[in-house]
């Protein structure tokens, strides 16, 4: 019988059948007898070139429409292979010409070659600074961009370049996939945009990795981190921008319990701000046929940016400890007995400064802080079923007055958001929800006037029937396991983006939506006790997933409207790279008069979500 390595991480569990915890909020955890269905992160293996169109076998819905100018194009890697590299980067020295941009993309684009890999993580560091957060595809090839137009004046002169693919290589079980990656540095020329920070403070350097790069990885013995800054006097706008994804158990933390996570963002003892995660699925996850060929939201390039606007804070003193830490990764240790909910964390501080104009006053005007969670209930139902509920909801406020030797910075930011999960489980079943919406509002005026919009709404539905017996005895590993799964993702993204600076402005509106469903069935061997597995024979597999964008990208009102919409099919236990059902991507132009109606009625939902914020 023909042979797929298969590498399965079971999220839920430390082994097959673990035992849960319950917890219920104002009492002390007690054993029970909770049972999730094995859900899983896979990687198969594939030896069937693909041939199809378009060339890349995966690549983003989300494009981006440049200039009508000649780009000069820098190279910044070919080829660049990694074998077994995990954490470890490649470091490559660049000068990026200085000059007059309007608009700076980068292609990252990856093949994956000699076998079975999993999908990796895709990290892109300039000087320690990151500038590009994103994954591999599982099988065959990927393309993906990102605008880094925000790290013009970080891209210019000598800069190393950073780019680390955690690869991690073991021929034992089939592991063998390697990457070559190729990076690509487009640069249009223009007047730059204005209101872009001129200083960047790479955050969380050489923490729990031997490497001088922004990353950490938290989990519940070490659920937050430090870096001490200091400013440069002359700072008059200070912004964080923070990336993140769950590992470990964590890759699906929207399934465990408790299913809300709140990275949490402290300036000094000040809680700054709150980061809602997005719940990325991965080219492996929940049901590795649904993403091949079509990927899901988020993957390949992260493209819903984490901005805090701290300016406010800079009235506590411009020396200060920054910290980042992420909820219920205690309490799902205390629930399960893991220690493997893990989250990687990458950060910068983004300033504007002038020197020659220094702070010499500030004071607090406002300081208000409210960060509430339910904590997780339980409650028995039919069928040895359990129900499981959590919600929580914040509100932040911050203003300030900063006194500089030439002027006065009137500055305020108003951030707040709810979130709220159930599931209905039992061994063989579950039903998970959540949902994220969330707001930050910030405006500064004086000698310069500027204003950050954020809104977002993150909503995930899933299904599950997953059914796992043994064939042999489960208490001596290796034991075969007889294994069917069924079910569906229903996945959302709305994030909406204003920045405007003076007289500048720039304007993103993203409505991403995912359906997936389906799925497979046949025999796996777990070979450890920490759920690692080879699929002994792939029986049945059914998978249907489309995917549609909808994209508005505005600079003073003018640019474009992306319409995009894909749907991939698996019906094969043989070719297991899928096929294409049709792709649709049509690109409108919206000029300053058209684009009016449609920026006063999301500026009016936002109004709205504000006032439902506050009851």
């Amino acid at each position: 019988m023909k042979r797929f390595a298969i590498l399965i991480l079971l999220i839920l569990t430390i082994v097959q059948f673990s035992i849960f915890f319950g917890y219920t909020q104002g009492t002390e955890v007690s054993p029970s007898s909770f049972v999730h269905p094995l859900i899983s992160n896979i990687t198969v293996s594939s030896k069937i070139p693909f041939t199809e169109d378009p060339s890349y076998y995966s690549f983003e819905a989300y494009h981006i429409i440049p200039p009508n100018v000649t780009p000069l194009v820098i190279h910044v890697a070919t080829n660049l292979l990694f074998n077994d590299t995990g954490l470890r980067p490649f470091y490559i020295k660049t000068y990026v010409p200085p000059g007059n941009y309007s608009m700076e993309l980068l292609n990252v684009s990856i093949k994956e070659f000699n076998g079975t890999q999993y999908d990796r993580q895709a990290y892109i560091f300039v000087n320690g600074v990151p500038i590009f957060w994103g994954s591999t595809q599982e099988i065959n090839n990927s393309t993906a961009e990102a605008d880094v137009t925000m790290f013009e004046n970080l891209l210019k002169g000598n800069v190393t370049f950073e780019p680390v693919i955690q690869n991690y290589y073991d021929a034992k079980v089939g592991i063998t996939g390697l990457y070559e990656l190729n990076i690509t540095l487009y640069l249009y020329p223009g007047t730059p945009p204005k209101g872009l920070p001129n200083e960047f403070i790479p955050l969380f350097v050489n923490v729990t990795v031997p490497f001088n790069y922004s990353y950490v990885i938290l989990n519940p013995k070490f659920d937050s981190i430090t870096s001490s800054i200091k400013i440069p006097n002359g700072t008059y706008k200070m912004d964080a921008l923070i990336y993140e994804e769950g590992g470990g158990n964590d890759e699906f933390w929207y399934t465990n319990e408790p299913a809300t996570r709140s990275i949490m963002v402290y300036y000094d003892s000040h809680l700054a701000s709150i980061v809602n995660p997005y719940e990325t699925i991965y080219t492996g996850g929940i049901d590795l046929f649904y993403w091949k060929p079509l990927t899901s939201i988020d993957t390949l390039s992260f493209h819903n940016p984490y901005i805090i606007d701290l300016t406010p804070m800079i009235a506590y003193g411009t020396t200060a400890n920054v910290t980042v830490s992420v909820s219920n990764l205690l309490q799902a240790y205390q629930l399960t007995g893991s220690l493997a909910y893990d989250w990687d964390i990458a950060g910068v501080m983004m300033l504007w400064v002038n020197q020659s104009n220094p702070l010499v006053g500030a004071k607090i005007i406002t300081e208000f802080q409210n960060y509430m969670d339910s904590s997780p209930l339980f409650f028995g139902g039919y069928q040895n079923s359990e129900y499981y509920q959590e919600g929580g909801h914040y509100y932040l406020a911050y203003k300030s007055e900063l006194m500089f030797e030439h002027g006065i910075e009137n500055t305020s930011v108003i951030q707040y958001g709810r979130f709220y999960a159930y599931q209905t489980f039992n061994s063989i079943y579950e039903l998970a929800n959540l949902t994220e919406t969330f707001s930050e509002i910030a405006k500064e005026t004086g000698f310069y006037n500027s204003t950050l919009i954020i809104q977002g709404d993150y909503p995930i539905s899933m299904y599950i029937d997953a059914a796992a017996v043994p064939i042999t005895n489960p208490k001596v590993i290796p034991f075969n396991l007889s294994y069917e799964q069924e079910g569906y993702i229903d996945l959302g993204l709305h994030y909406y983006y204003s920045y405007t600076f003076d007289n500048y402005n720039k304007t993103t509106i993203t409505n991403e939506k995912l359906y997936s469903n389906g799925g497979f069935g046949g025999i796996i061997e777990i070979i450890n006790s920490y759920g690692g597995a080879v699929l002994v024979a792939l029986t049945s597999n059914t998978a249907n997933t489309v995917k549609d964008l909808s994209l508005t990208y505005l600079v003073n009102g003018k640019g474009f409207n992306e319409e995009f919409s894909a749907e991939g099919i698996q019906n094969s236990t043989v070719n297991l790279n899928g096929y294409y059902i049709y792709i649709h991507e049509t690109f409108t132009n919206i000029n300053p008069t058209n684009s009016l109606v449609m920026l006063n009625s999301v500026f009016i939902a936002t109004l709205d979500l504000h006032r439902s914020a506050r009851l």
